[in-house]
């Protein structure tokens, strides 16, 4: 079985010192969807703040990688944008990016935000640790004292900006801990202009799943003959937890691949409120995950479909036509459904190829297209990426394409891309933010990252665009290589370094 949405990349014990400090420093975001209307088109609504481009197609003007804190201007999409880390001068490191779409980097109330450092450019840079910045200001704060068991599995509470939850899968006596840990993480003091300088970080085991596998223990047949558990997470492709802190989807690695050559577990999931374990069962690679709901799990095991099914029994309540191993999220409608959206290519019977298709989970019902063929698009470029975390904004998602680096006008049929005249886009390259309730499409920015490129002789997985859409759907967050600073000349370098920016939208009040 191919999967396509995520590399999977285990970690072993960091130990890193808790610091001290920091008050919070409050709201201040306009919500999307809480401005009055401007125009409509084919019945939708669009807000004031944002242009609808249409499909026209865009001029990919040269722009140089911007210094770091200082605030830019797209020139083709006049959006405000900030180059937030420096990952060579900061930490000897090639990359610092937020970790994947479908993990929210911002704490609820925005004031903190998560970042993933990574491959160190010799023995003094950092690596594999997770860095906490001011939400606002941007500033770095510390490194976190946490070892989730992947380098997106950890997540943020969406009602208490202190709390973050993960499962902790250090060793720190050779035998792996494998415990849900509610990390507290209290402001302590902040800088004379608001920014946080430091914070407290304390923490609380909330579920030992070591127990579980013991004899009579609820997990002890489902790994009976695995051996000893060395990982307790969420698969290969996870997703957040429920929007209300208490389900989550795991899997215990059974020390084996399945017959596609992913790795197999035991999968199940975890209630909080009521310490309740649903019955496990056999997968490979992906473990069903908690719907942002927590009325069931989402669950899909090859391209045919996905399935929605009870969390405690795993009876299956229905199917949809929807390829789930390619980049997806989920999210919640403004009814309050359980939304799937995501780029579809070769899609199962009843479905919908595009750049950006989504389903309704709670209802079924017809497989939906706001960017694809059937609304008169292209064919999906490659390196799409979607966030569906603006939970506070139901509805709205961003996405992020990588296609070809020298614009939608480009020839990118080699490793090396070039192109004829000026270069231009629709789709490639961009960012883009988008409703399914009433089908809006705004497009934002240009992302300029190469290294993803599909047709590359050595392409960096780092360098994809995680675009990570914030709690309020006013701010975006992407990483970059920024290869195409010229677009008519654009760089495929695997070593590049790969660091984070934020667009800022007009509702966006900071």
């Amino acid at each position: 079985m191919k999967h396509s949405r995520r590399r999977f990349i285990q970690h072993s014990l960091l130990s890193l010192p808790a610091i001290g400090a920091l008050a919070s420093c409050g709201g201040g975001s306009t919500a999307l969807n809480g401005l009055p209307a401007s125009s409509t088109q084919s019945n939708t609504t669009v807000p004031t703040d944002l242009k609808n481009y249409g499909k026209t197609l865009i001029p990919y003007s040269p722009l140089a990688k911007q210094p770091k804190l200082k605030y830019f201007t797209d020139p083709d999409f006049g959006t405000r944008m900030l180059r937030i880390t420096d990952a060579k001068a900061d930490w000897n490191s090639q990359i610092a990016i937020p970790v994947y779409p479908t993990t929210q980097a911002w704490n609820a109330d925005e004031t903190l935000l998560i970042l993933y450092v990574s491959q160190p450019l010799s023995s003094t840079g950092v690596a594999g640790s997770w860095g906490l910045f001011d939400g606002k200001s941007y500033a770095f704060i510390q490194f976190l004292p946490i070892n989730p068991a992947d380098v997106e599995q950890f997540y943020w509470s969406t009602t208490n900006p202190q709390v973050l939850y993960y499962v902790n899968n250090g060793q720190p006596n050779g035998t792996w801990v494998n415990q849900l840990t509610q990390a507290n993480i209290v402001p302590s003091a902040k800088a004379s202009n608001g920014t946080i300088t430091a914070v407290q970080v304390t923490q609380t085991v909330i579920h030992d799943f070591a127990n579980d596998f013991k004899s009579g223990g609820l997990l002890a047949g489902a790994v009976s003959g695995a051996g000893t558990i060395t990982v307790v997470s969420g698969g290969e492709d996870p997703f957040a937890m429920s929007e209300d802190n208490d389900l989550i989807g795991l899997g215990a690695y059974l020390n084996k691949n399945g017959p596609g050559g992913s790795a197999a577990y035991a999968a199940f999931s975890y209630r909080i409120s009521s310490n309740t374990i649903g019955s496990p069962f056999t997968v490979e690679a992906d473990v069903p995950q908690a719907l942002p709901s927590g009325r069931g799990s989402y669950f899909y095991k090859d391209t045919s479909g996905v399935q929605i099914l009870d969390a405690v029994t795993n009876k299956v309540l229905r199917t949809l036509p929807f390829d789930g191993t390619q980049h997806s999220d989920l999210l919640r409608n403004a009814a309050g459904d359980d939304i799937i959206v995501g780029v579809q290519f070769d899609v199962p019977s009843g479905g919908a190829t595009g750049t950006l298709v989504w389903a309704n989970l709670t209802k079924g019902g017809t497989v939906n297209t706001l960017i694809g063929p059937a609304a008169g698009d292209p064919y999906p470029p490659g390196g799409t990426l979607v966030s569906g975390r603006a939970y506070k904004n139901p509805g709205w998602l961003a996405a992020g394409i990588v296609g070809c680096p020298s614009g939608s006008t480009g020839n990118c049929n080699g490793p090396n891309p070039s192109v004829s005249g000026s270069p231009m886009t629709y789709l490639d390259q961009e960012v883009l933010v988008a409703n399914v309730d009433n089908g809006g499409i705004f497009r934002v920015a240009h992302h300029r990252s190469t290294g993803n490129y599909s047709n590359a002789s050595n392409s960096n997985y780092w360098a994809q665009p995680n675009v990570t859409i914030s709690p309020s759907g006013t701010r975006v967050l992407f990483q970059s290589d920024w290869g195409s600073a010229n677009p008519s000349s654009p760089v495929i370098n695997p070593n590049a370094i790969v660091d984070t920016y934020v667009i800022e939208l007009p509702a966006y009040k900071g």
